[in-house]
């Protein structure tokens, strides 16, 4: 039985994503009051003057939005070293961008790749023990870098969700709790499901006991891509329906879009959904800070879709990609070509190797 608190940030919908309450669930009285200690620091995070407006310093710094313009152009050449030396010199919003590639894979493009490692390190971290610092440690006092470590660091609650909504982080809300789904944090039981925007209800219904699953179940829209997390199967005419139209798609969309013809779109999106490998990642794909870059700009992006079609790649090992990627082209070959660019930039160039994918 579900008994709900104040809503911690009320239920306002913000780039598709509703605001979740949190509520208590009926548990003896020391777990209880840790949950409502928890939903107690969350609305205090809600009221805390600044806080979703806090902005990062140095954002708006012109070399800043000339290194961040380069690096959306996929110029990692031009756009690297300008933000290394801008983080040096003390400029937040650098250290925050480059923090953030450095933790996130799918955000380091060819020209990283391709550099010895001590000169990734001498890009991407503040200088200092064997293996360089995180910039974002640097930076660890302002509220939106010290959610993203404290996401990073185990023992995080729910609280983390509502902490990245008040900063206008809808993304980082996402991947906190599919992280928190992942590690299958106790108190995830005490999130509100009627609050919880309908594309995430999976990750609850994951950790819940069998009796508020059936109620998590109900609250499931018709024809969600997630009841395929929750036993059910779903043909592929009703999965690229759901692509089209759901705005947790539109990573996939905003590839697809930029690759296709639009009678291949539906295609593009089954074969991009299905070599991802997993509604997860689809979930937490997009801009590193969307205080640094909107979601949309990102995504709509030369860097924003190179990153959508790493992750793509990344999701297969190297023995299994190759086929992969034959059966991607095989399907619709505007994706599975780009696809096989993009894996052929990170490889280093090899006299008489072909590429063969």
């Amino acid at each position: 039985m579900f008994v709900c608190c104040r809503p911690a940030l009320g239920r306002r919908p913000c780039h598709g994503l509703t605001l979740i309450r949190i509520c208590a669930v009926l548990r003896p009285p020391p777990a209880l009051a840790r949950l409502l200690a928890g939903a107690a620091l969350a609305l205090s995070l809600s009221g805390a003057p600044g806080v979703a407006t806090t902005p990062v310093p140095g954002a708006e710094a012109p070399a800043f939005m000339a290194a961040r313009d380069a690096w959306l152009a996929d110029d990692e050449a031009a756009a690297l070293p300008a933000l290394a030396a801008l983080a040096a010199e003390g400029n937040a919003a650098a250290r925050v961008l480059l923090g953030q590639i450095d933790k996130m894979p799918a955000l380091q493009g060819p020209y990283l790749a391709h550099l010895p490692r001590t000169q990734r390190i001498a890009l991407l971290r503040a200088p200092g023990g064997m293996s360089g610092r995180s910039w974002l440690n640097e930076e660890a006092a302002h509220p939106l870098v010290a959610a993203w470590i404290a996401l990073r660091t185990p023992g995080g609650g729910p609280d983390l969700i509502t902490r990245f909504e008040a900063l206008d982080e809808p993304r980082a809300a996402r991947e906190a709790l599919v992280t928190l789904a992942a590690r299958e944090h106790p108190e995830l039981n005490a999130v509100d499901p009627a609050a919880v925007d309908g594309d995430l209800l999976y990750l609850l219904w994951r950790v819940a006991d069998a009796p508020h699953r059936a109620a998590i179940a109900d609250l499931v829209p018709v024809g969600s891509a997630q009841w395929q997390m929750m036993g059910e199967v779903m043909d592929a005419p009703a999965l690229e329906r759901w692509l089209m139209a759901s705005t947790a798609a539109e990573p996939l969309l905003s590839l697809c879009r930029a690759l296709c013809d639009e009678d291949q779109m539906a295609s593009c999106l089954g074969a991009a959904y299905g070599a991802l490998g997993s509604h997860d990642a689809l979930l937490t794909l997009g801009s590193p800070a969307e205080s640094l870059i909107a979601q949309e700009e990102f995504l709509n992006s030369p860097r924003g879709r190179a990153s959508t079609m790493r992750r793509i790649l990344l999701a297969s090992s190297m023995r299994a990609r190759r086929a992969m990627l034959d059966r991607v082209s095989a399907e619709v070959a505007c994706l599975g070509e780009a696809l096989r660019a993009e894996a052929q930039r990170y490889r280093p160039a090899l006299p008489g190797v072909s590429d063969g994918g």
